[in-house]
């Protein structure tokens, strides 16, 4: 009978029972055999279900307390507040606000109900934190978050990431790199680790350990390929309507950006901002949406419309270098975004934010090392104007240079990786036959002065190394030059050149040319002394998979040189004396010829001492391939380190290093103070080599002093033998180890 009173409280027979004391026995028995048959009516199927799930539900504090007149206009400030960041899908019916009953005053919180439970995060990145006067500032959280708050402890435990020391972590290690690998929807992460000698002869060390992955403690899941950010602070995955960015020593959640549809994203090159894109059309979300990875704020939305039409790529948007501004070309216009605030540059000349015009633009770029935008422009109606790079500084809009590509039809725009050199590849067009060259331009001398190199066959590729200013022009035999450029391998050879300054005029000096193959791309190591010149592109691809590794260096010979003759006491001619000076030439040698059959990728590793070569074919078709998809890692000479294959294959890709934040000169000054220091570590330990010889020498001399001194006393007891055995004539032997036998 009590648990039949738990279930219905309101049972209750003790006024019946009072009247008829009888009735007392015969309720109990009814009641225990009710127990045995009844069920709880909640739990039938019938049952009206209560909704305990609130995820698309948004909790805000901190909103000023409002009467019921002042509520309606609250109500309508969140709602424009939302409008305004490009969330329209909210009304004032999904937004409520309660009134205490005894004041009719609000508790300064409100309830907004999302249609699920990604605009209900959408809805709170974008209201965290919004300042509504200088009283309230909204403090917005889902109630997934807010549950999760209400269980974290009072006491404090700091995040293990928690600082740029832990997100650098993986560039602490100068010695080894790590990549990222995907097979199918598992990311795994490993460590390329370089032997040492103790590490060879115990041969206990795991040189490819999995840090993420099935083997690890932390594992990733994605159906789509990952990314590194550009300077490898971030692991980027992408899962359904959100981005997620790892990172630290251990590869925790540092992020999440939830943009409905999401398929593509741009990391700045400063690593604070991120830009989500999306092809679908969502009610009250953009197309491109702006975010600040460190507190997750949404910045601005932009949306598909005239001057950004639906076809439009991911990629139009273009970062600065430092992650100051962003940029995005439109018809005649370059428009340049101020961040954070994402608003239009301002012309400082009239005053108004506008965009920059250039008519007949077709391409920008912004420099890797300074807010400058390099761009070319070209009326396509009038073949008489050539096209024109220029150069404009930002935020003065000041176009420092502007120079004609003279007979030029089309041009492809290069940045060198330190912002120092810009490389046009030309092709002009002079009495209906084409001409091609390459201009390359001193972006840090005055008047941005330019050398042009003229190339006689058609040009496959160009490649610049800014560690030893050196170019690399792929081209092939073919006198006559076609006027589209090449995309596909061909019988060539790479020609090199070095750009520099020379007497304050930047000239060309040509190094050499290596043999032929059949080629189409080319690609330096770090140190400039290295490249690869491959074969990825080939029109069959059972052929692909080619790669031819280069090595310059200095070849030191001997040339004779004869002085000039003076003339003698008698006035004859007198021979000069011939003497040999050291002459260094620069040499081209092939080191190695791998062939890694259909490989189509080659990528170096950030420091230059490996490089990868990868063959993962498309999903669609993964079913037909006959070779299953791996990728090799070699070591600068060509030499293989490691092979990787599995059928599951889908991605490979280096784990970039923190970008050079200091100039030329700061590094030379380095270089002296580091040079200087291992002088005088060396010289030190040179002195210490010094001394210890000086004690040897020392020593070696004590002996011989001391030899001198003592033999007369030996040459004595060679010459007394015969008394010395007259006095113990049982012993005969002056011989030491006879002398032990007889004590």
């Amino acid at each position: 009978m009590e648990a039949l009173k738990e279930l219905l409280p309101e049972l209750n027979f003790d006024e019946e029972i009072k009247e008829n004391p009888e009735l007392e026995k015969y309720i109990k028995k009814e009641c225990n055999e009710a127990e045995l048959t009844f069920t709880d009516p909640m739990k039938l199927e019938e049952a009206p279900k209560l909704n305990s799930d609130f995820r698309n539900y948004v909790l805000l504090c901190g909103l000023p307390i409002v009467d019921e007149g002042k509520k309606e206009k609250l109500l309508k400030v969140i709602i424009n507040v939302l409008k305004k960041k490009g969330f329209e899908a909210i009304d004032e019916e999904n937004i409520t606000i309660l009134l205490k009953e005894d004041t009719g005053k609000s508790y300064g919180t409100a309830f907004i109900k999302c249609d699920d439970e990604t605009d209900a995060k959408l809805v709170q990145a974008l209201l965290h934190g919004f300042a509504l006067g200088k009283a309230n500032k909204i403090q917005a959280s889902t109630f997934d978050e807010f549950d999760r708050l209400l269980s974290v402890n009072d006491e404090y435990v700091p995040p293990r990431f928690a600082d740029l020391t832990d997100l650098y972590s993986y560039a602490m290690d100068p010695q080894n790199d790590q990549f990222l690998i995907r097979e199918e929807n598992e990311i795994k992460v490993k460590m390329n680790r370089i032997p040492n000698r103790t590490d060879k002869e115990t041969n206990t060390v795991n040189f490819h350990e999995e840090l993420v992955g099935p083997n690890a403690d932390i594992q990733i899941i994605s159906k789509k390929n990952a990314f590194w950010s550009p300077q490898g602070r971030y692991l980027v995955i992408f899962k359904e309507n959100m981005v997620q960015l790892y990172g630290g020593s251990v590869f925790e959640l540092v992020r999440e950006i939830v943009h409905a549809g999401v398929s593509n994203c741009t990391i700045s090159p400063c690593e604070r901002y991120i830009m989500t894109f999306t092809k679908e059309k969502n009610a009250g979300q953009g197309n491109y949406m702006f975010w600040r990875i460190d507190t997750g704020e949404m910045l601005r939305s932009f949306s598909f419309d005239d001057y950004t039409p639906e076809n439009s790529p991911h990629d139009i948007f273009k970062f600065s270098f430092d992650g100051n501004y962003v940029a995005k070309m439109i018809t005649d216009h370059i428009a340049v975004y101020e961040l954070p605030d994402m608003q239009l540059l301002e012309d400082m000349n009239i005053g108004k934010r506008v965009s920059i015009r250039i008519e007949h633009i077709n391409d920008f770029k912004w420099s890797p090392a300074k807010n400058m935008i390099c761009y070319w422009f070209r009326n396509p109606e009038d073949e008489s104007n050539p096209p024109k790079v220029g150069f404009i500084h930002i935020p003065t809009r000041e176009v420092w240079s502007e120079r004609e590509i003279i007979n030029g039809v089309d041009l492809i725009t290069k940045w060198s990786t330190d912002g120092s050199k810009l490389i046009t590849i030309n092709k002009l067009k002079r009495k209906k036959q084409f001409f091609n060259t390459v201009s390359v331009f001193d972006v840090n001398s005055k008047g941005i002065p330019a050398e042009m190199i003229s190339i006689n066959t058609n040009i496959l590729n160009v490649s610049w190394t800014s560690a030893t200013d050196r170019i690399a022009i792929l081209a092939n035999r073919e006198k006559k030059i076609q006027e589209k450029w090449a995309d596909k391998s061909q019988i060539a050879s790479t020609i090199v050149f070095e750009v520099k300054q020379r007497d304050g005029v930047l000239k060309s000096e040509r190094l050499g040319t290596t043999k032929e193959h059949i080629t189409n791309d080319i690609e330096w190591a770090e140190n400039g002394n290295i490249f690869i010149a491959s074969d990825i592109k080939n029109a069959n691809p059972s052929y692909q998979g080619k790669f031819y590794v280069y090595y310059i260096r200095n070849v030191v010979t001997k040339e004779e040189v004869k002085a000039k003759g003076g003339k003698g006491k008698k006035g004859k001619g007198k021979a000069g004396k011939t003497k040999f000076v050291d002459k260094t030439e620069l040499v081209i040698d092939l080191v190695d010829e791998i062939e890694d059959l259909k490989a189509d990728t080659i990528n170096w590793d950030p420091t230059g001492r490996f490089f990868s070569t990868s063959y993962i074919p498309a999903i669609k078709s993964m079913i037909r391939a006959q070779t299953t998809p791996k990728f090799t890692i070699y070591n600068a000479k060509g030499d293989e380190i490691y092979r990787y294959s599995v059928p599951k294959l889908q991605q490979f890709a280096w784990r970039p290093r923190p970008i050079r934040n200091w100039s030329e000169k700061v590094e030379k000054e380095f270089q002296k103070e580091y040079n200087s220091k291992l002088k005088k570590e060396l010289k030190a330990e040179s002195d210490e080599k010094g001394v210890i010889e000086m004690i040897k020498v020392t020593k070696e001399k004590t002996k011989e002093k001391f030899m001198e001194v003592f033999a007369p006393f030996m040459q004595r007891y060679k010459d007394t033998k015969k008394e010395r055995l007259a006095l113990c004539p049982d012993d005969d032997s002056d011989e030491e180890e006879e002398f032990e036998r007889s004590v």
